[in-house]
């Protein structure tokens, strides 16, 4: 590996990274039914193992990433996959779902530091010319590990117990780490004496996690009950807290003025709703597969597989095109694939050819390849490389806060609907207007774009 270009060996070193990290988003959704059979919670608690982790990724991304900027990314990569392994450790030996859900808050405390600067360190050993292509390599290892996620997760499950499915993976992390040590430099560490904005991080971390909160309690509590009012009423105020912090502070997690940059908030936005519509199939599909096709969770995970397949297979491709064409359009020809596909998810019932499942699941994996290279090319188009940590950072939140807001929706659906196949025709429905949300965000852009060249 030594002889090979830094960019490269940074791309083969982070890769692997990136792989653990999204082999994890995959294993654990299909995981779901078998923990919630296991430790005889519903839904909308055993939920709480795949919403926890969203929720701290989320809530720290942007820390990790400012972070990296100010004190070097290699440093604050390696110290979160270490403190990932080390979750990874102690899942096996948890006796409650409580206690699940412990160490899935360390295991996303550690994925958070490492994924708000993956990109980052990549993209700053290759050339601005090929961040397309950068970044559609980088898509197409993501969707190995999506699609190797729900397949590996079924097939351990179908012939091990539930703790495999994480100390199985040990040695992933502990190759990580030194191939991260070894091979890559230290980049970001600009920061000259500047701080963390601590309260900032704070109530960012605490307003989101309020506001998820809400998304998935809710019903149970009531809307109108006190409980509910009270969580959205903190997180609302916390939200504002954080904006006057953001405000104030010389060291931003997120400089409000980047947010008032229409190249940098309009694909941010686009990427939220995007992923707040596919955790509909991330979350749904294996409840629909598995309890109500009563399809193995091996043969679940392989049908679920197919949306990444279609990333890991076209998304290089994509970033290519983007390089070369860079049409404002492909965001936005993406998003529509995405939202047709969903749209037709509402028609499954409980005899819908097999075929037509993956087809459905296959046009969505399309439209993510087109959408994904392209849009993150946007976003790093518009800011500066030394805050590339930053940027690379609010991707990964903007994924995990649509991923996040997305599984409170959906669990909420399938619990409290008069079946569960109603509820995942419910969950779906609610995903296709997502999905079409972002689209007009999208067009907009286009119509924006378009509207200055001219």
């Amino acid at each position: 590996m030594f002889s090979i270009d830094y960019k490269w060996r940074a791309l083969i070193s982070v890769g692997f990274g990136s792989f653990m990290a999204t082999l994890d988003f995959g294993i654990i959704g299909i995981a779901l039914p078998r923990l919630a059979d296991e430790f005889k919670e519903p839904p909308d608690v055993i939920a709480w193992v795949a919403l926890t982790h969203s929720l701290v990724v989320t809530g720290l991304t942007l820390t990790a990433g400012r972070a990296g900027d100010l004190f070097g990314r290699k440093r604050v990569y390696l110290s979160g996959y270490a403190l990932f392994t080390l979750g990874l450790c102690a899942s096996p030996f948890s006796s409650s779902i409580g206690e699940l859900i412990a160490t899935r808050l360390v295991q996303a405390t550690g994925i958070a530091m490492a994924i708000a600067n993956s990109n980052a360190i990549v993209l700053d050993a290759f050339p601005d010319r090929e961040r397309g292509r950068v970044l559609g390599l980088v898509t197409s290892i993501v969707g190995a590990g999506l699609m190797s996620g729900p397949a590996v997760g079924g097939l351990i499950l179908g012939s091990m117990d539930w703790p495999a499915i994480f100390y199985l993976r040990i040695p992933i992390g502990i190759v990580v780490l030194v191939l991260g040590w070894s091979q890559l430099r230290n980049s970001g560490g600009q920061g000259h004496g500047a701080r963390l904005d601590v309260p900032g991080a704070l109530s960012m971390f605490f307003a989101l996690t309020s506001l998820i909160i809400v998304v998935n309690r809710g019903t149970a509590w009531g809307w109108e009950s006190i409980q509910t009012l009270g969580v959205a009423g903190t997180g609302i105020t916390l939200l504002l807290v954080f904006l006057w912090v953001e405000s104030r502070s010389s060291s931003p997690v997120l400089s409000l003025e980047l947010l008032r940059t229409r190249r940098f908030s309009i694909p941010i936005s686009s990427q939220t709703l995007v992923f707040m519509a596919q955790a509909g199939v991330v979350f749904s599909m294996p409840f629909y597969l598995i309890d109500v096709r009563q399809f193995s969770p091996g043969r679940s995970g392989l049908i679920v597989s197919t949306v990444s397949l279609m990333l890991l297979l076209l998304a290089p491709l994509s970033g290519l095109l983007a390089d070369r064409f860079k049409s404002p359009l492909q965001p936005t020809v993406g998003i529509v694939l995405v939202a047709l596909s969903l749209y037709s998810m509402g028609w499954l019932d409980g005899a819908t050819p097999e075929p037509y499942i993956l087809i459905r699941l296959a046009v969505i994996g399309l439209g993510l390849s087109i959408f994904g290279p392209a849009n993150s090319s946007l976003i790093f188009a518009s800011v500066p490389r030394e805050i590339h940590g930053t940027a690379s950072a609010s991707i990964a939140t903007a994924r995990n806060i649509g991923t996040a807001f997305g599984i409170g929706i959906y669990s909420v659906a399938l619990t409290n609907s008069q079946s569960l196949m109603a509820g995942v025709t419910s969950a779906f429905a609610v995903a296709a207007w997502v999905a079409f949300g972002a689209l007009s965000i999208s067009v907009y852009r286009v119509a924006t774009e378009l509207s200055r060249r001219h």
